[in-house]
């Protein structure tokens, strides 16, 4: 068997290769950092056999069917609901904080159930150590002055608008659980603003994946008892069993899809941005390019949300950090 390791990449086929890639798929690979574009490379070439990468790069050239077969295997879609779930509970406080309404006086619970993650083989440390999680929140005083903090202050006129961009989105998991957050306070919120969600993605699989809306358990994993109760029907099957999403919170979500280190496709700007784990896969030479695309997107005061692993530098200084430990900026110019 072929193993990773072994394989030798000779720089002139991989150019030749990366160039065919492009061509073929569509894909804008002069972003990502190259570790990660050869072991996807590596990993295809195991699947189908070739131990060189001129062998593969001929192989592609033979086989019509490769180029949608590298895709799926090129495509990072892991998710699960509410991935890091003290983020999307922060999320929650910094609308109720816009909205000058007390956590207290709102019937939620984003704590994942501590049974569902049990069942999905996390240990017992890990159980408790999620459980009593300390929410951490450094919101200061330069919110208020946001362009969404005043939108929301004046939730009582029909006109008012909130944006939001989920990118990428893997199976659906982020923009639903944004959804069923919003969706929540929209119903015990009398004239909660309209919102409007849209989630990209350049996978059409998981696009597909996402607006059937059934997921199993361990896509559902974190989802509290609260909000399984309220919006997932569950389906027993012979092996383990899986949950369908309301179609109301299905109809909330506007699916496009996208490679968006080419742009984005709609004329929109927001005033909240997601874009979580897809930073850490770009290289540093076109990161503050594809940075430059989210910012113009991005309203004066909105919210740009970034995965817990992930920073900006000093080059973004018109997006300043309000939450440092769940990785969310505001734009102050």
């Amino acid at each position: 068997m072929i193993r990773i390791d072994d394989i030798q990449i000779k720089e002139d086929y991989y150019n030749l290769l990366i160039r065919l890639l492009i061509d073929k798929t569509g894909l804008n690979l002069n972003y990502y950092q190259r570790n990660f574009v050869e072991k996807r490379i590596k990993s295809r070439m195991i699947r189908v056999g070739c131990k060189t990468i001129e062998t593969y790069y001929n192989y592609f050239l033979e086989n019509s069917t490769e180029t949608a077969k590298f895709l799926d295997c090129f495509n990072i879609n892991y998710s699960v609901f509410f991935r890091n779930w003290e983020v999307f509970k922060n999320f929650e406080k910094i609308l109720l904080y816009s909205l000058y309404i007390s956590q207290n006086d709102i019937k939620s619970d984003l704590i994942p159930n501590p049974e569902r993650q049990y069942r999905n083989n996390l240990s017992k440390n890990n159980k408790t150590r999620n459980i009593k999680s300390v929410i951490k929140s450094n919101i200061n005083e330069s919110l208020p002055h946001s362009s969404l903090y005043k939108k929301l202050w004046k939730y009582s006129e029909k006109k008012v608008n909130i944006n939001i961009w989920s990118c990428p989105c893997a199976n659906g998991e982020e923009p639903y659980s944004i959804a069923m957050i919003l969706d929540n306070l929209k119903n015990q919120i009398p004239g909660f603003p309209f919102f409007r969600i849209i989630a990209s993605d350049i996978d059409k699989d998981a696009i597909r994946k996402a607006k059937r809306g059934i997921y199993n358990e361990d896509s559902t994993k974190n989802v509290s008892k609260y909000y399984e109760k309220k919006y997932f029907t569950k389906i027993k099957k012979n092996f383990g069993s899986l949950y369908s999403l309301d179609d109301k919170i299905k109809n909330y979500v506007e699916f496009i899809e996208e490679d968006i280190t080419n742009g984005h496709k709609l004329s929109l700007k927001y005033d909240i941005i997601f874009c979580r784990y897809l930073l850490i896969y770009i290289n540093r030479r076109t990161r503050e390019e594809f940075l430059d695309i989210i910012r113009n997107r991005l309203n004066f005061g909105g919210l740009l949300i970034l995965g817990k692993t992930e920073t900006l530098h000093n080059s973004q200084s018109e997006l300043k950090l309000i939450d440092s430990y769940n990785r969310i900026y505001i734009k102050t110019r």
